[in-house]
C-alpha cells in the first residue's frame, strides 16, 4: 500500500504494511501509558521498548501508519501500569502537551477500543459479532449486518462582533471558565442550520457570515468537532438557565480567566479571533 505524499504524517487504516517496526498507542481504562521522564515521546511508544508491555496486551488493533511505521493500539491489563519506566497520562491532560498528530492517534486508539467495547453483539439479532479482517468493521454471521465505528458531528462556533467575541460557561465549570458554544447536529440538520439553532437556544442570539474554520476529533466518547467563526446579526443575550450558566460579550484583549488553550478547538478559534483583533483594532 502506497500512502500519498500529502498524508506523510498519519493515516488512517485498518490494514498493517508490516514494517519492521511500529509504533504503539497503550491503552489501560481509557487512560494512556507513556514512557516516563525525559524519553518522554508522548502517546506513542517505539515498539523497540514494549518487550515488557507485551505480556500485558489483551487487544491489539491496527490504528494505521505514522511517520512510516505501522501503528497499533494495545489494550493492557491494569497490572501493566506499575511497568517501571511508564507513567499513566489522561486523554483530557494528554490535550495539553501532545501534537495534533499524536493526539489524533490516541484518540483513534481510544474510539476503536470503546467501540468494538460496545457493539460486541448485533443489534439485531443479538448474535455475536466477528472483527473484519479488512477494514474496521463487526460483522454479524447471521444478519450480514457490518457496523462500524460511531462518529457524532458537533459544531462548535466563536460569535464575534467587532473586537467582542460571545464566550459562555457551563454549569459544571468553575466560576471564570468559559469557552465557545457548541452543541451536536440533529438528524437531518447541517451543520449551517445546528449553528442557528445551537446559538439561538443557549444564548438567543442571531448569527450570520458564517466561516468554515477547520475540525478536531474529540474521543468522548467518538465526537468530531467543527469549528466555525460567525458574526452576531443580534447582541442581547439570554441564556438557556440548563446548559448555560453565565454567557457575556468579551474585547478581545480582555478575555476571562481560564480560556481552552490552543490545542483544543475551542482555543484556536480565540487564538485566530485575537491575531485578527490585534491587527484590525491594535
Amino acid at each position: 500500500m502506497t500512502i500519498p505524499p500529502s498524508l506523510n504524517g498519519f493515516y488512517a487504516s485498518p490494514v498493517a504494511i508490516n514494517t519492521d517496526k511500529k509504533w504503539i498507542v497503550a491503552v489501560i481504562d481509557g487512560d494512556i501509558l507513556v514512557v516516563s521522564g525525559a524519553r518522554s515521546s508522548g502517546p506513542v511508544i517505539d515498539s523497540d521498548g514494549t518487550d515488557l508491555l507485551k505480556f500485558f496486551c489483551e487487544r491489539r488493533i491496527t490504528l494505521g501508519q505514522w511517520q512510516g511505521r505501522d501503528c497499533e493500539v494495545w489494550e493492557l491489563l491494569p497490572e501493566a501500569a506499575a511497568t517501571e519506566g511508564f507513567t499513566m497520562i489522561e486523554l483530557r491532560t494528554l490535550l495539553m502537551s501532545a501534537g495534533d498528530e499524536e493526539f489524533s492517534l490516541a484518540c483513534r486508539a481510544v474510539q476503536l477500543l470503546d467501540w468494538q467495547d460496545k457493539h460486541r453483539f448485533c443489534g439485531s439479532c443479538g448474535e455475536l459479532n466477528i472483527a473484519s479482517g479488512s477494514e474496521h468493521a463487526l460483522e454479524c454471521k447471521v444478519c450480514k449486518i457490518n457496523n462500524y465505528p460511531r462518529i457524532s458531528p458537533c459544531i462548535i462556533v466563536l460569535v464575534t462582533r467587532g473586537d467582542h467575541c460571545l464566550l459562555a460557561r457551563n454549569p459544571s465549570w468553575p466560576a471564570n471558565r468559559f469557552s465557545a458554544l457548541a452543541g451536536f447536529l440533529e438528524a437531518g440538520e447541517t451543520a449551517e442550520q445546528a449553528l442557528h439553532r445551537e446559538v439561538f437556544e443557549e444564548v438567543g442570539v442571531e448569527i450570520n457570515n458564517i466561516r468554515y474554520f477547520g475540525s478536531q476529533s474529540w474521543p468522548y466518547p467518538g465526537q468530531l468537532m467543527l469549528g466555525f467563526i460567525a458574526d452576531a446579526v443580534t447582541d442581547d443575550i439570554t441564556i438557556d438557565g440548563i446548559e448555560i450558566a453565565e454567557a457575556d460579550w468579551f474585547r478581545y484583549d480582555n478575555l476571562p480567566g481560564i480560556i481552552a488553550p490552543p490545542t483544543i478547538m475551542s482555543g484556536r478559534l480565540l487564538q485566530q479571533y485575537i491575531d485578527e483583533s490585534t491587527l484590525t483594532y491594535g
